[in-house]
């Protein structure tokens, strides 16, 4: 009885840890903003266009950036900086930035940048490809939509 404290102190602590690193928390209380940047960069530093073109993802280039929505955007090539600049709702993922199957859930969690899908010319990033593929299997009972429902709650 007497270690009953200090264990759920260390449970605490851990699940602390957890939630900070790996930006879990409710939509509803807001704590990681609008766009997911870690230290201020968007995507981890992904080029979001190279999603659209390339299919997979790329690294971007600190130097080929783009300040937009309280983050920076970075990008592999100056071209796919134009692109992004001329319509950045159109190539930045969806939610945020926060992993579309946990918004699904109700909460925010820090995307992979090899866990991504598109839809209807849409980019979403996912924490795995395990809630990935389990996010677009579900997209016919309505993932998508439910997304949409806890993401709009958040305002």
């Amino acid at each position: 009885m007497k270690y009953a404290g200090i264990v759920v102190g260390i449970i605490l602590i851990v699940v602390i840890a957890f939630a900070t690193v790996k930006k879990v928390s409710p939509l509803s209380w807001g704590w990681w903003g609008e766009t997911n940047a870690a230290s201020g960069i968007a995507l981890h530093g992904f080029d979001p266009i190279s999603y659209f073109g390339a299919g997979e993802a790329a690294a971007g280039d600190p130097e080929i950036s783009y300040q937009w929505k309280d983050a920076t955007w970075q990008f592999s090539s100056e071209a796919n900086k134009a692109r992004f600049i001329e319509s950045p709702d159109r190539y930045a993922p969806q939610f945020g930035g926060f992993c579309a199957f946990a918004v699904s859930k109700g909460f925010t969690a820090d995307p992979s940048p090899d866990a991504w899908h598109i839809v209807d010319d849409k980019l979403f990033v996912f924490a795995d490809t395990n809630v990935r593929d389990q996010w677009v299997t579900a997209l016919p009972d309505g993932s998508l939509v439910q997304s949409e429902k806890q993401w709009r709650k958040r305002d």
